[in-house]
């Protein structure tokens, strides 16, 4: 099942992908107080977060290359 990318503003997909960015540094480094296997997990978590800020931004690359610029949501 494909999911459509919900209908947010430019400006709220860089707060989310800037979020995610945030997120992942800071997995990152609290990944150094803790054992090795959890420092594995919190890796995994970290990875998922960037991969996901990384595909919000060629979203964000796709909107500005097509001029579309989406209305929020309203409900």
């Amino acid at each position: 099942m494909t999911l459509s990318a919900p209908a947010l503003a430019a400006d709220d997909w860089r707060r989310l992908r800037d979020a995610l960015r945030y997120q992942g540094r800071d997995l990152h480094h609290r990944s150094y107080a803790v054992t090795s296997r959890r420092r594995e997990l919190l890796w995994e978590e970290m990875d998922r977060c960037l991969a996901l800020a990384d595909r919000i931004e060629a979203h964000l690359e796709q909107l500005s290359t097509t001029g579309a610029d989406p209305q929020p949501e309203t409900t």
